[in-house]
């Protein structure tokens, strides 16, 4: 199988068995606010769901952990429903410079999403598909790369939100073939 040829890696679900303690010492993170509420394990986090998201703080440059909707809404949507219908979860790496969705949050507003692993589906038939979790080795936590926004609520409070950055499948990922479904 030649690079060119191997599937897009896509997240579109993902786990995480850490609580807020455990990421911040596996990510270097001092400070972790007590009002900070983080559940031990969530072993499938979903889209437009709220997760711990590690950033730097604007201020002190420190890392801080704070909790974002995972489904990026760019600070120029106008409502919400703007990006309804589109996928906002992953952002293409080989096109983050260049789409406007992506481009401000790139340049700026970069961040590290924990997890434990991470799923993908084979697909083996026309209807039937089987899931794989993925991890490292270890069994350590270990971060996406990705990208978030704010947006100003029309009731004037903030959302902010994140997408993870996705690339070209590896050989060692290229096995699995990705569901497009």
């Amino acid at each position: 199988m030649h690079e060119r040829d191997y599937p897009e890696f896509m997240c579109g679900r993902y786990y995480r068995r850490s609580d807020k303690q455990r990421i911040g010492d596996a990510f270097n993170i001092s400070g972790l606010p007590s009002s900070l509420i983080i559940s031990e394990a969530d072993y499938n986090v979903a889209p437009t769901t709220f997760q711990p998201v590690i950033r730097n703080d604007r201020e002190t440059g420190e890392r801080e952990l704070v909790l974002m909707r995972w489904g990026l809404v760019p600070f120029f949507a106008k409502q919400l429903s703007d990006v309804k219908g589109i996928s906002t979860i992953n952002a293409r790496a080989e096109t983050v410079e260049k789409n406007p969705t992506w481009r401000t949050p790139f340049k700026k507003r970069r961040c590290l999403v924990p997890a434990g692993g991470f799923y993908e589906w084979a697909r083996l038939g026309a209807k039937t598909k089987q899931p794989y979790a993925f991890r490292l080795k270890d069994d350590e936590p270990f971060a996406f790369a990705g990208l978030w926004d704010a947006w100003k609520r029309p009731d004037g409070g903030w959302l902010q939100s994140f997408s993870i950055v996705t690339t070209e499948a590896n050989e060692l990922m290229a096995i699995v073939k990705w569901n497009r479904a």
